[in-house]
C-alpha cells in the first residue's frame, strides 16, 4: 500500500510540474518572451525510472505531445533551430525512457535470481548440494558423467577425468581429482574420496591441503602423513580411540602420485585407496602392487610409497569408489574394460567408469593419465666431484649447453645460479653431487642434487658475515626456487625464463 501511494504521489508531482511549466511558457510567450525549462527533458526519464510501466509511458508521451503542441503551434516567434532543438531533446528523452522501461523487467529478474541462488565457492568435482549451509559446493554430476573443466593440463601428461554420482544421500559422499604442476617439470596426481556428514566441505578442504603440501615438494608418503594430521584437526571426532557410537565419523581416502618426465619414474602412496592400473604402450594391463595404507584418520601408522617406471605412452589409471577398503569388488570388470583397446584417452576413462559402476558402485571417479617423456635433447646431466674446481667446470658445461640450445644470452644468469648452488653443495653437503639442466616450455630449471638431507634457509646476510649471500642471490635471479627431499638426499632447484637469443644483423 505504501509503494502504491508513493507512486501516485510521484506521478501527481510530475503532472503538476509539466502543467506549471506549460502555463509559465504560454504566459511568458503572450508577453513577447519566449522561454523554456530544460528540466522538462528529465521528466520522461524520471517517470520511466520511478513509476510503473503504464504510468511512465503516459507521462513520457504526454510530455512529448505537450512540447510539440506548444513549441510547434502555440508559441510564435520561435526560430526553426530553437523549435527543432527543444522537440528533439524531449523526443530523445522519451526514447531513452522507453529503453529504461524495456530493461527494468530484465534487471528485476536478474536480481531476483541472484537472491534465490547466491554464489558459492567452487568445490571439488563430484561434490553434492544440500549439505550444511555455507559449505563450498560444485555442480552435481549428470547421469553420463562430467569432465572437470578446472582440471589442469600439464604439458608432460595428457589427462581425462570423470566422476559420476548415484542415489546416495546428498552431501554424504564426495570425490575429487586433481593434477598439480611441481618443480622440475614433474606433476602430482590426486584421486580422493570422502564419505560421511559434510563430505563435500571436507573434500574441498583436503583438496586445498594437498595442493599446499605438494607445493613444498613432500614425498607422497610424507604428504599423506601430513594430510592425516590435517583431517584430525578438521574432524577431531575421527581420532583413534574416540567413541564413535555417539558421533558419525568421516572416512577419507586419497591416492597421491608424482610423475617425473625426465626419468619416467612415478612414485605412489595410498591411504585406503584402491590400487591403480597401468596400460603399457603395448596394451598390457597390470595392477600396481601398492602397499596397503589405512584410510586417513583411522590408525596412527606410517604410509608407504612405491616406485614404478612408466615408459612414454603408458596410461596410468587412478580411481575412487564407494567401498570401505582397498580390496573391493570391481577389479575384474575394470581390468576387462581396460584390456579392450579404445579410440582415445577420453574413451578409456569412460569405459573404466562404466566398469566400476557396473560392479555395484553407485559413485566413482576416474583419472586417466597418459605419460610423456622429456626430449633427451632438452635435458643435460653432469656428475660433479666434491672439489672447488668443479664450479668452474659446471659453468663451462652450462655455457656450452646453452649455446647448443640457442640461449647464449641466458648464460650469465644461469651460470651465476649454478655457481652458487654447486658451491653450497660442495661446502655444506655430501657426495654424490649431480647437476641437471632442463629446458622445457620456455623455462630453464637448474637442479643440484647431493647426498645430504639438510635444507638451506634463505636469510639476509649481515655486513661481516662470510656466508649466507649465495642463496639470496639465487632467490633474486630465479623466478622460483626450492628444495625437495628424497630417500637419497635432496635437490635444490631454481627456475627462470630466459629470452631467446636475438639474431644479429651485419652493419
Amino acid at each position: 500500500m505504501s509503494v502504491t501511494r508513493l507512486n501516485e504521489g510521484l506521478c501527481a508531482l510530475l503532472i503538476v510540474y509539466v502543467s506549471a511549466s506549460c502555463a509559465v511558457e504560454l504566459q511568458d510567450s503572450a508577453g513577447g518572451l519566449v522561454r523554456w525549462s530544460g528540466f522538462s527533458v528529465l521528466v520522461p526519464v524520471a517517470a520511466a525510472a520511478l513509476l510503473p510501466l503504464r504510468r511512465s509511458l503516459i507521462i513520457g508521451g504526454a510530455t512529448l505531445a505537450v512540447t510539440v503542441a506548444i513549441y510547434g503551434f502555440a508559441i510564435h516567434g520561435v526560430s526553426e533551430g530553437g523549435r527543432t532543438v527543444v522537440i528533439t531533446a524531449v523526443a530523445l528523452s522519451f526514447a531513452f525512457g522507453l529503453v529504461i522501461c524495456w530493461a527494468r523487467p530484465h534487471l528485476l529478474h536478474t536480481s531476483a535470481t541472484a537472491k534465490r541462488n547466491p554464489p558459492s565457492l567452487p568445490g571439488p568435482p563430484g561434490t553434492q548440494a544440500g549439505s550444511a549451509p555455507g559449505t563450498p559446493r560444485a555442480v552435481p554430476a549428470s547421469p553420463r558423467g562430467v569432465l572437470p573443466e578446472a582440471l589442469p593440463q600439464p604439458a608432460v601428461v595428457e589427462l581425462a577425468g570423470y566422476y559420476r554420482t548415484g542415489s546416495g544421500r546428498l552431501g554424504t559422499r564426495a570425490h575429487w581429482l586433481d593434477a598439480i604442476p611441481l618443480s622440475g617439470t614433474r606433476v602430482g596426481l590426486v584421486a580422493g574420496a570422502v564419505s560421511g556428514p559434510g563430505a563435500d566441505a571436507t573434500a574441498c578442504e583436503l583438496r586445498t591441503a594437498v595442493r599446499t603440501l605438494a607445493d613444498i615438494d613432500l614425498q607422497p608418503e610424507e604428504l599423506l602423513t601430513h594430510l592425516d594430521d590435517v583431517l584430525a584437526r578438521l574432524r577431531p571426532d575421527n581420532r583413534p580411540g574416540h567413541d564413535t557410537r555417539t558421533t558419525a565419523t568421516v572416512s577419507a581416502r586419497c591416492l597421491y602420485a608424482v610423475y617425473d618426465p625426465a626419468s619416467c619414474c612415478c612414485t605412489l602412496a595410498g591411504a585406503g585407496s584402491p590400487s591403480p592400473a597401468v596400460i603399457a604402450p603395448d596394451g598390457t594391463v597390470t595392477v600396481i602392487d601398492l602397499p596397503e595404507g589405512p584410510p586417513l584418520g583411522q590408525r596412527d601408522l606410517p604410509f608407504e610409497a612405491t616406485e614404478i617406471d612408466l615408459p612414454e605412452g603408458s596410461l596410468l589409471l587412478l580411481y575412487t569408489n564407494t567401498g570401505n577398503s582397498a580390496h573391493e569388488p570391481g577389479g575384474t570388470e575394470l581390468l576387462s574394460a581396460l584390456a579392450q583397446p579404445q579410440s582415445c584417452l577420453d574413451a578409456t576413462c569412460r569405459a573404466a567408469l562404466d566398469a566400476l559402476l557396473h560392479a555395484h558402485h553407485d559413485q566413482a571417479a576416474v583419472l586417466a593419465v597418459r605419460t610423456h617423456a622429456l626430449d633427451t635433447r632438452s635435458v643435460a646431466t653432469w656428475d660433479l666431484p666434491t672439489d672447488p674446481a668443479a664450479v668452474s667446470h659446471a659453468r663451462t658445461h652450462i655455457a656450452e649447453k646453452l649455446t647448443a640450445w640457442g640461449l647464449t644470452d641466458a648464460a650469465p644468469t644461469t651460470e651465476l645460479i649454478v655457481s652458487e648452488l654447486v658451491t653450497n653443495a660442495i661446502r655444506h653437503a655430501q657426495p654424490p653431487i649431480q647437476l641437471r639442466l632442463i629446458h622445457h616450455a620456455g623455462s630453464l630449471v637448474c637442479e643440484v642434487a647431493d647426498g645430504s638431507s639438510t635444507s638451506p634457509h634463505l636469510r639476509r646476510a649481515r655486513t661481516l658475515d662470510e656466508s649466507g649471500r649465495g642463496l639470496f642471490i639465487v632467490a633474486q635471479l630465479a623466478e622460483r626456487w626450492g628444495t625437495r627431499h628424497n630417500h637419497h638426499g635432496k635437490t635444490i632447484w631454481a627456475e627462470h625464463t630466459p629470452a631467446p637469443d636475438q639474431p644479429t644483423t651485419a652493419a
